[in-house]
């Protein structure tokens, strides 16, 4: 067989009653075995049916051919009989009509089901047509059409503004989202989210957008500054989910007016703002006070507040817990102002009363600032700050993580410093020998994470005494 000869159709020469033959044949198997129903209709009624048709409507193939277009209008319902009799006027008066329309239809056993028709106009004023039976998909298009209309009169009568934004859209807005922002649910409806928005926070919203629909997470809460129609601002909190809205992904947004929150929290920010300021200049007489007292142990406090800022930072603490830090080892050694200056500054050693007055000093410190309503745990920061990691430190004998961080930083940064300073009974160690005898008391006296940050500060970055 030549190559070419696959290019042709094989069917017998010049048989052309076979071919048209067997056309035919192919197009009954394929119409009759249908499972969608077939019909032809002429201007006195049908001409054809085939069974998938018939059985569609619970009649045989030969009751349905002999009804004429007023009987069959009968099986219409009634509400839907006028879209049969307008087609056919149209046709007659040459207009054209959509080849696609649905019918209900009453079956004859009174059931009543839902049709679609795919038709066209052949010869002779014939209508050809194809018929789906669709009660089903009819059927759960009115649930969610229901159930469109329940969510959005339950949307409508939440005092919660709520918006659906579905394309960058909005494709809902409640009333309650109509009264906060001051424009109307029409002027709301349509729009694109950002004609609603300065160019800042459009940027803002553009970036979590984008996050979202490029498969990354979804930002389910966010706060942000918006203008009001009469331009007056607006703080809102917004919640956002995705949910199917009318066949697509869109975006439940439910929002908060924050405004008034935000409006206290400024006041209570200038407020606490001022309490520091108040504290802060407590913190500074009472260092002044010691200062006068003993010089020498005021800057000593003021070294060791600022290696323990130092270190705190270091250490990734939170600015608020370092400044409740840094006011303590202000003052640190407060009480002292009760222990006589020659007890001190005495150069020799100290006998065991003379010691006692010292170590009382903590307790002292802690009874002085105990009822100063800090906003930082500044008593007990002072009170702990000779406590050492194996209990063997005082007033209490406090071990381990029973003692405030800030108060283990506070016992490093007062350990270097003194070691590092000159004292009426001894010389000052050298930097490297302070550094090494905290190295050699780590986890055991002090910290083992503080040790290190301090060392780190002084060996690596440097960290200098301030005068």
């Amino acid at each position: 067989m030549e190559k070419e000869d696959f290019k042709k159709p094989h069917f017998r020469a010049g048989d052309k009653a076979y071919i048209l033959g067997l056309k035919e044949e192919l197009y009954r198997v394929l119409v009759e075995e249908s499972r969608e129903g077939f019909y032809i209709i002429g201007p006195n009624g049908f001409e054809y049916v085939n069974p998938a048709l018939a059985k569609m409507l619970e009649l045989s193939p030969e009751e349905i051919i002999s009804l004429k277009v007023e009987d069959f209008l009968k099986q219409v319902y009634p509400e839907d009989r006028e879209i049969i009799l307008e087609r056919r006027e149209a046709r007659r008066s040459g207009r054209s009509v959509a080849p696609v329309y649905r019918l209900r239809v009453f079956t004859k056993t009174g059931r009543l089901i839902h049709l679609e028709f795919h038709t066209s106009q052949i010869a002779g004023e014939r209508v050809a047509g194809v018929v789906r039976e669709v009660t089903e998909e009819v059927k759960v298009e009115e649930e969610l059409r229901e159930r469109e209309i329940l969510t959005d009169n339950l949307l409508n009568n939440m005092r919660t503004p709520v918006v659906i934004v579905q394309d960058g859209k909005f494709k809902f807005a409640n009333q309650a989202a109509s009264e906060i922002f001051g424009f109307s649910p029409e002027e709301i409806i349509g729009a694109h989210y950002s004609d609603f928005l300065d160019e800042q926070q459009k940027e803002k919203i553009e970036e979590l957008y984008q996050k979202a629909i490029s498969g990354g997470p979804l930002i389910k809460h966010f706060e942000l500054e918006v203008p009001r129609k009469d331009g007056r601002k607006l703080w809102i909190g917004v919640d956002v989910s995705l949910i199917n809205y009318r066949g697509a992904s869109a975006a439940l947004t439910v929002i908060y007016d924050l405004t008034y929150r935000k409006e206290v929290e400024k006041i209570l920010s200038r407020t606490l703002e001022q309490l520091r300021g108040a504290f802060g200049a407590v913190i500074e007489v009472l260092h002044k006070l010691i200062d006068y007292k003993d010089p020498y142990t005021g800057g000593h406090q003021k070294r060791v507040a600022d290696l323990a800022r130092a270190i705190a930072s270091e250490m990734g603490l939170p600015a608020d817990r370092i400044e409740g830090l840094r006011l303590a080892a202000q003052i640190h050694d407060i009480g002292k102002i009760v222990v006589p200056s020659e007890i001190l500054s005495k150069p020799g050693n100290l006998n065991s009363s003379e010691w006692g007055l010292v170590k009382n000093h903590v307790q002292i410190g802690y009874d002085l600032l105990k009822e100063i309503d800090f906003p930082w745990p500044v008593a007990e920061i002072v009170y702990q700050h000779h406590e050492r990691i194996n209990g063997s430190g005082y007033p209490r004998g406090l071990k381990g993580d029973e003692i405030k961080l800030e108060a283990r930083i506070l016992a490093v940064a007062d350990a270097i410093e003194a070691m590092s300073s000159h004292r009426p009974y001894r010389e000052a160690f050298a930097l490297e020998e302070a550094l090494t005898e905290i190295e050699n008391g780590a986890g055991v006296l002090y910290d083992q994470k503080v040790v290190e940050a301090c060392v780190r500060l002084f060996r690596e970055k440097g960290y200098k005494w301030r005068s």
